[in-house]
């Protein structure tokens, strides 16, 4: 059964109120889309063509969708480089909040050479993460960290507006991924090797070493959390 999270679905109400939106003790009240003289909404992205050029995000910390109100439907851009960048196939998935029905996303299928040019690039960048420090490494999870707590409410409002989770719920998952992001901040204790004495005078030595490009699938399901532990792990790696 689809749920609600943030606002009833009477049909009356939402024509003639705005839908509130519940964000910690505050309450955000926005324009129903059908009032002329609000801005229209923006969902996480704004493509602007359809070319290899690098795009940027629509939403920011405090500016980004907070109601189940309609929206104008955006394509999802990929991230390689160090840049978003839009994808250039023709197929893709539809993305829609599960309490409207309401399309609010599309996500590129991306082609062969996109996830080829994905894979170079990490090839690329490994050879010069491969000999980074470990201290260099924590102090990256340390602004991680920092960034998760920043956009909070905002991961949480996106869980929320595709999946359909309530508003605790989506927060839970984000918090869950924040414990974990916070724990890779041990990265020293956990990159530490072994020494083992096996016999007189002979002793057996382990260490860990970067061993390349990986890659992680994860459940759509858990917004909040799945995709940050694979990412943390490699990071420790």
């Amino acid at each position: 059964m689809r749920r609600a999270a943030f606002r009833s679905l009477n049909a009356a109400s939402r024509a003639q109120t705005p839908t509130p939106f519940l964000l910690g003790r505050r309450v955000v009240r926005t324009s129903p889309p059908n009032v002329s003289t609000a801005p229209r909404s923006i969902r996480c992205f704004h493509i602007t063509s359809r070319t290899s050029q690098s795009v940027s995000l629509g939403s920011t910390t405090t500016k980004y969708p907070s109601s189940h109100d309609k929206i104008e439907p955006v394509d999802t851009p990929y991230f390689v480089d160090n840049k978003f960048l839009n994808s250039s196939t023709k197929s893709y998935v539809d993305l829609h909040d599960p309490a409207t029905n309401n399309l609010i996303a599309r996500i590129p299928e991306n082609t062969d050479a996109e996830m080829t040019a994905a894979v170079d690039s990490a090839e690329r960048a490994f050879k010069e993460w491969s000999q980074t420090s470990v201290l260099k490494r924590q102090q990256i999870m340390f602004r991680f960290v920092q960034l998760i707590r920043e956009n909070f409410e905002r991961l949480a409002a996106s869980c929320t507006i595709e999946q359909g989770k309530t508003l605790a719920d989506a927060r839970g998952d984000v918090l869950r991924g924040l414990q974990v992001a916070e724990a890779a901040v041990a990265a020293p204790e956990f990159l530490k090797g072994e020494l083992l004495e096996v016999s007189k005078d002979m002793e057996t030595r382990t260490y860990r070493e970067p061993l390349g490009v990986v890659s992680a699938i994860c459940p759509f399901s858990k917004f909040g959390n799945r995709p940050i532990s694979p990412v943390v792990q490699r990071q420790r790696c």
